[in-house]
């Protein structure tokens, strides 16, 4: 089971005892990454002070890189699905997946075929801080 978005990403095993099915399952934590230092932050890479990215004859332009933001969301996105296909790399049988909506189809259209084939259910939902109760019940794995 993999729950994630932009700022954390937790991995677990999830174990039953074949012989006693009365118990409940049995979360293994695999993962539990911060993603959120994983990239500099956005005022240690844009600063608004005038003259930083020279234009023209002077030098002083007071533009910014307009699409700064989009390519480090996108370069967090990339490092969160190479943490799920290494972690399904590592862990066979089917993956539970939850992410948020705005990178859920993303992040499913990103992973590697033979990854992506695992997932038997996914979730447009975060997750992240959710009990582990929870995650059984949204899963459907009680």
């Amino acid at each position: 089971m993999i729950v994630t978005d932009l700022g954390r990403m937790k991995a677990y095993r999830i174990t039953r005892d074949e012989d006693d099915p009365t118990t409940s399952p049995a979360f293994e934590d695999l993962v539990d990454d911060d993603l959120k230092n994983l990239h500099s932050r956005k005022s240690e890479r844009v600063t608004d002070q005038a003259g930083r990215f020279p234009s023209g004859r002077t030098g002083l332009a007071a533009g910014e890189k307009h699409n700064e933001e989009k390519e480090a969301l996108q370069s967090q996105l990339d490092s969160i699905v190479d943490r799920i296909n290494d972690v399904a790399k590592r862990e066979p049988g089917r993956i539970c997946l939850a992410a948020p909506q705005p990178m859920h189809r993303k992040l499913l259209d990103a992973l590697r075929p033979e990854v992506r084939d695992r997932v038997f259910r996914d979730l447009a939902l975060g997750l992240v801080k959710a009990p582990k109760l929870e995650l059984l019940q949204r899963f459907q794995l009680t």
